[in-house]
């Protein structure tokens, strides 16, 4: 049975690739999340606000403002205060850049929808 959304259940998903994107939200959606998207950082940056995500799902390489620029810049956003962040790219280094910068977790491209849920609902309860 599909739970209702609420605010604990906010996920904001940045990511260039729009295809991605856009299958990741039908997922979270499907399982009860309330999912933004942004197509970069500086969107996200944006969207961050208004939408008041519980957690932030971010890739690493995008352009204008890449996932570790976000990163280094989301710590001066009041929104962003404690909204933890799950990596997820392509980079084989994933775990070492998840730990220098302070992510949550991490998700290696490609993964699998039982992993994605799986971390939420350990960030989330």
């Amino acid at each position: 049975m599909k739970r209702q959304p609420d605010s604990a259940r906010r996920v904001l998903v940045v990511d260039d690739e729009e295809g991605f994107r856009d299958g990741v939200a039908d997922l979270l959606e499907m399982e009860g999340y309330q999912v933004a998207v942004a197509r970069d950082a500086v969107e996200a940056v944006r969207v961050l606000p208004e939408f008041r995500p519980a957690v932030i799902l971010l890739d690493l390489r995008m352009p204008h403002l890449d996932g570790e620029g976000f990163l280094r810049g989301m710590n001066g956003l009041p929104a962003s205060k404690g909204v933890p962040v799950v990596l997820i790219s392509a980079k084989e280094d994933l775990p070492a850049i998840a730990s220098r910068t302070g992510a949550a977790a991490w998700l290696q491209k490609p993964f699998e929808a039982p992993q994605l849920l799986s971390v939420l609902e350990k960030l989330l309860g």
